[in-house]
């Protein structure tokens, strides 16, 4: 079985090749990783998210008590409406998401990056739920979120923004002068350590890297494979044409050559012993098949 040009190409510069693949391996390393304190961490930008859990209440609906009694209605006064919680919850997270309490939480925790943000959502699953897949559930909870480049950096966002948005509310609360009674409750639950947002995978701008650089190399090693070729054409053209201009102008046999013996005149017949070397039983042996190939007859690669 033939082997295809390409393989012997790439193996007659076996070692140049090797060492392609030591330098795209490290570059890639050098690209994807840096190493700080005493380890190697990923270049890719890492994203933290924290959340802070809050339930949203109110007096007419203790949130321990079974049962609500009923209370006497005076004659040409509506019964008292209380304000369904959850849907007042939905509203509170477009309110922590808005450009007030953001500005509010940079008075704090200092001017926001571009990566950094402050979210919240009200929460439709169990504790231990996603929200990135929403479940049924109906609940007066909510999460607010802070987002940032470090664990700690997000708990410090979303804790803030707890902080501020929970006063925001009670100096709403006071500039209306609400009774206590009539007033929404935010109770803290749970402050969550911050976790990893699942991202791309820090390998891929690594093997992305790697894979470029050995294909520089694979090119360079094809581009001097063609130089080889077109110099050895050249030189073996520069022979032919200086063994014709050797030759005689006028015609005459080539005079003898002490190294090489006789000359032949080409226009006489040859002899047996000229034509394939005959053996002293007048047999002409056969030209052998297997001749060296020439460096002008390597095929370059385009």
């Amino acid at each position: 079985m033939d082997v295809p040009l390409y393989l012997r190409v790439l193996w007659s510069y076996k070692w140049l090749l090797l060492v392609g693949v030591i330098i795209a391996a490290v570059v890639g390393g050098v690209v994807g990783y840096s190493y700080v304190d005493g380890q190697l961490q990923p270049r890719a930008v890492q994203t933290y998210r924290a959340s802070t859990t809050v339930l949203v209440g109110s007096p007419q609906q203790p949130l321990y008590q079974s049962v609500i009694p009923g209370a006497p209605v005076q004659e040409g006064v509506t019964p008292t409406v209380t304000r369904d919680l959850v849907s007042t919850t939905v509203v509170y997270a477009y309110i922590v998401s808005g450009s007030e309490i953001r500005t509010r939480v940079e008075g704090v925790v200092g001017t926001l990056a571009d990566e950094e943000q402050v979210t919240a959502v009200r929460r439709t699953t169990q504790p231990a739920g996603d929200e990135q897949f929403p479940g049924r559930l109906t609940l007066p909870i909510l999460d607010i979120v802070g987002s940032a480049q470090s664990p700690a950096r997000a708990e410090e966002i979303s804790r803030a923004a707890n902080t501020v948005f929970q006063e925001y509310v009670r100096a709403e609360q006071d500039a209306t002068a609400l009774p206590e009674g009539e007033r929404v409750q935010l109770q803290t639950l749970r402050e969550s350590e911050a976790t990893e947002v699942e991202g791309s995978n820090p390998l891929i701008p690594v093997i992305l890297t790697a894979f470029g650089v050995l294909l520089l190399v694979i090119a360079l090693i094809f581009v001097l494979y063609n130089v080889r070729v077109s110099r050895e054409k050249r030189r073996a053209g520069r022979a032919r044409s200086a063994t014709v201009a050797e030759a005689p102008a006028d015609g005459s046999p080539p005079a003898d050559d002490p190294a090489t013996g006789p000359a032949v005149d080409p226009s006489e017949p040859a002899s047996t012993d000229a034509v394939g070397g005959a053996s002293e039983h007048g047999s002409i042996a056969e030209p052998s098949g297997d001749e060296p190939e020439r460096s002008d007859d390597k095929p370059a690669l385009v």
